[in-house]
Formats: C-alpha cells, structure tokens, sequence
C-alpha cells in the first residue's frame, strides 16, 4: 500500500466519495467505505478504501489506497493527509519513514504536521495515542514538545 492515512474520527463516507470525485476524478464506485472482510471476493479493486476501527480508540479510520490513488490525487501521503486534514476538519497520523514504530507524522486540521511519538502499550493494542511531539507543530500549541534524545535524533 502506497497510503495508509490514521484518521481520527469519522470521514463522513458520501462526503469523502464526493470530494474525491469532484477534486480527483475517482468515481464514488472505486471509493470503499467499510470492513474489508465485507467486502465480496468478486467485487472490483477499490481505489481507496475507508475502514472504520475494529475498537474505539484515536487514529482508527484508516484510509488506504496505491497507485491508482496516488495517480488521481497526484499528491504523496503527507501531502494528501493534510488536504483530507484541512477539508475534514479531522487530524491524522501517516508513517514518519523512519525505522521506530512508535513516531508518526501528526498532520493537524490546518495541515501543518509534525513528528511525533505514540504510546507504544496502546499501539500494541491497536490504538494509536499521541504522548507528545517531538517539534513544535503549528495546529497544534497544546502538545507538549520532547525533544528527541541525540541518538535518535537520525529518523
């Protein structure tokens, strides 16, 4: 997968399928929202798929998606993270790209993102919870900023 995009909360689905469609040109059809499991065998390959968390918890809608929906949107993950951030008013969470599975990418509503570090208990569990920020993020004044240490500084 090209796009695995934590969000928050909710994308309303019609809305999601409408703003895709009108901005990228992927038909609502190729847009599927629900479980994977419920989706049939036969149906056909979806461009994005919105599947809801399977527990509650923070960042458990992921949006994921491959070339085709980098070909449409013509934007990376980050980039299209904070233009679903900003038109849904919801934060996300996208991999940092680096080699510690506890530090993310916090994209806020106003689409400045930072690093961050989640919990890695809850993470264990399948909920991402942010504990702080690695860099002041702009959307964000509220999280506290922790620096990294210096040896791990190189992510």
């Amino acid at each position: 997968m090209r796009y695995q995009i934590h969000f928050e909360k909710e994308l309303p689905a019609e809305a999601l399928r409408r703003f895709l469609s009108e901005d990228y040109g992927i038909s609502p059809d190729a847009v599927y929202v629900g479980r994977i499991e419920d989706r049939a065998i036969d149906d056909p390959r979806p461009v994005a798929m919105l599947n809801p968390p399977y527990e509650d918890g923070e960042f458990g809608w992921i949006l994921t998606g491959d070339t085709e929906l980098a070909d449409a949107t013509n934007q990376g993950e980050r980039e299209l993270a904070a233009t679903l951030a900003r038109t849904f008013g919801v934060r996300s969470l996208v991999d940092d790209g680096g080699i510690y599975p506890d530090r993310w990418l916090l994209v806020s509503t106003d689409g400045s993102s930072g690093r961050v570090l989640t919990d890695e208990d809850a993470a264990a569990d399948g909920d991402l919870r942010v504990v702080h920020a690695f860099e002041p993020i702009s959307g964000e004044p509220q999280l506290t900023v922790v620096p990294p240490p210096d040896w791990a500084r190189d992510w």
